[in-house]
């Protein structure tokens, strides 16, 4: 008797549907890389000195914002260090604003600055165009069915477990946890 157990991975892929998920997660990786080319190209747009990372970051604070260093830390997958000289590095070139959230002051409210929505709002329409390009051809059947399944496919990801505590609280509506964006207490 085989143990199968050992390689389940494996031999999922000698199936049929383990076939197409491989072919996915190909496809997948594709568009990974190809974003992380486009999201470099796009900081060097709205600054010389801005790298993937904090146009990742600028990004989430604009569609997600106002938003913590924490809450931006889960819904980004990165290391909070990381997130903080992100940040840091944002508000030098006065991308990102940071204020105190009228329900507890100890809690670090992000948004993105006047100029940052206007930079942003350029590089969406390139971004746009863009796939408007790559699109063409596409019915709009076609079109539904990537949207649904992707919406299927991202709303099956677990949630990040988030702490509860005063920050939490007051931040909740703001879309994700708190601290100083700078690392130090409000």
């Amino acid at each position: 008797m085989q143990d199968h157990s050992a390689r389940p991975a494996a031999a999922a892929e000698d199936s049929p549907r383990g076939a197409e998920i491989a072919g996915i997660i190909s496809e997948f990786s594709e568009i990974f890389a190809s974003a992380r080319t486009r999201w470099v190209r796009y900081a060097e747009e709205v600054h010389p000195e801005l790298n993937g990372g904090g146009i990742m970051v600028l990004q989430t604070v604009l569609r997600k914002g106002p938003v913590t260093a924490t809450g931006l830390s889960q819904m980004l997958g990165m290391d909070k260090a990381m997130v903080s000289r992100h940040i840091s590095k944002l508000r030098d070139l006065e991308l990102i604003e940071a204020e105190a959230a009228p329900e507890d002051r100890r809690v670090i409210l992000l948004t993105v600055s006047e100029r940052a929505q206007e930079l942003m709002e350029r590089i969406r329409e390139q971004w746009a165009h863009s796939y408007h390009e790559r699109f063409e051809g596409w019915s709009v059947e076609s079109l539904e069915q990537l949207r649904a399944g992707l919406h299927r496919f991202n709303a099956s990801a677990e949630d990040a477990h988030r702490a509860e505590g005063p920050a939490m609280r007051c931040a909740r509506d703001h879309g994700g946890g708190a601290e100083d964006p700078r690392g130090t207490a409000g």
